[in-house]
């Protein structure tokens, strides 16, 4: 008897300890997964961040304007091609200031470089597919269409993402991603509704990989230095970009007009504003504000978009589009000053 009830006494035992083992996995890989889409927020910086997040999506609405005037040029560049040349582009302008960058740094002042490559490829990765995607989707749908589908998607997807993993996402967020669904249904009007079915597929997995970019820059933003991570970031793209459009028989399209001088100062001007500044002001800016708020001031973007068109090429806005424009403003605005109230007290 005393026998049965030692044996009985260890399998109680061993039991509760492997559940116990298997707990502390649990634990620790949600730990992992938190760790993995948050970063840690320096309160003193985050004027400054937030400043730079809002300049981001200033840069990348430039580049809708440039694009079409270059669509409109005697030889047009195809899609994918312009996505190619856009993003050696930017890399290219890049790599000189971090040339000079590291020639300034002393010794001990060396940035960060353990995991840098990794961190990029992995960034490079979400950037290149959700364009991959955008492009393919444009096929069957209109412009319009896919900004709203993309921005809306893009805006409720990364606060949820933080929220499923357990990570504490703001009221003041969620009221910013209600108040811009609202703001970009007006703004888009009838272009954002309807459409392709398979395309709205595409333009969902592509603001997927939208969402996960802007949730791991967060991570990889806190450990290594803009510049040097943008560009590493950027060349990777333009590798896979130019591999695929070559791949494509882009080839004699590209060579044919890039010999035209006002191709090449658009490609230069979308490159080093809409792709090189945009990406070097998201990651100065998620140094220190978390993906989640970042998201709801990247969603202006549709709005600087508009304001470009407008001057530059002449687009007229309805009353219902400067409505919406104005509702993604505030909501915006009233969301990051709500959080920035928040992190002081």
């Amino acid at each position: 008897v005393d026998d049965d009830m030692v044996m009985a006494t260890k399998q109680r035992i061993c039991r509760r300890t492997i559940v116990d083992t298997k707990s502390v996995r649990r634990r620790k890989r949600c730990t992992w997964i938190r760790s993995s889409l948050s970063a840690k927020t320096d309160a003193p910086n985050a004027p400054f961040s937030r400043l730079a997040a809002l300049l981001a999506p200033i840069c990348w609405a430039s580049g809708a304007p440039i694009a079409r005037a270059l669509l409109s040029t005697a030889q047009p560049l195809p899609s994918s091609a312009l996505v190619a040349s856009r993003f050696a582009v930017s890399a290219l302008v890049l790599a000189p200031l971090l040339a000079v960058d590291m020639r300034k740094r002393t010794k001990g002042e060396e940035f960060a470089t353990e995991g840098l490559f990794r961190a990029a490829a992995e960034l490079a990765f979400y950037l290149f597919v959700g364009n991959a995607l955008v492009t393919e989707s444009l096929r069957a749908c209109g412009a319009g269409h896919a900004e709203f589908v993309v921005n809306a998607a893009k805006a409720v997807a990364v606060p949820s993402l933080a929220y499923l993993v357990g990570i504490r996402v703001s009221k003041a967020t969620w009221s910013g991603a209600a108040g811009v669904m609202a703001g970009l249904t007006l703004l888009t009007g009838a272009q954002g509704a309807g459409g392709a079915t398979l395309a709205d597929v595409g333009l969902l997995l592509a603001a997927l990989c939208f969402s996960a970019h802007t949730q791991r820059m967060s991570v990889h933003a806190a450990k290594f230095d803009a510049l040097p991570l943008t560009v590493t970031k950027l060349s990777m793209v333009a590798v896979m970009a130019v591999t695929a459009s070559l791949a494509r028989g882009d080839g004699s399209a590209i060579s044919s007009a890039v010999a035209s001088k006002e191709v090449l100062l658009l490609l230069f001007l979308s490159g080093a504003i809409s792709v090189a500044g945009g990406m070097m002001f998201q990651a100065t800016a998620q140094r220190n504000v978390g993906a989640a708020e970042s998201q709801i001031i990247y969603a202006t973007q549709p709005v600087w978009a508009a304001l470009y068109a407008w001057a530059a090429l002449g687009e007229t806005m309805g009353g219902q589009e400067i409505l919406g424009g104005a509702v993604i403003l505030l909501s915006s605005a009233l969301s990051s000053a709500w959080d920035a109230k928040d992190s002081e007290a």
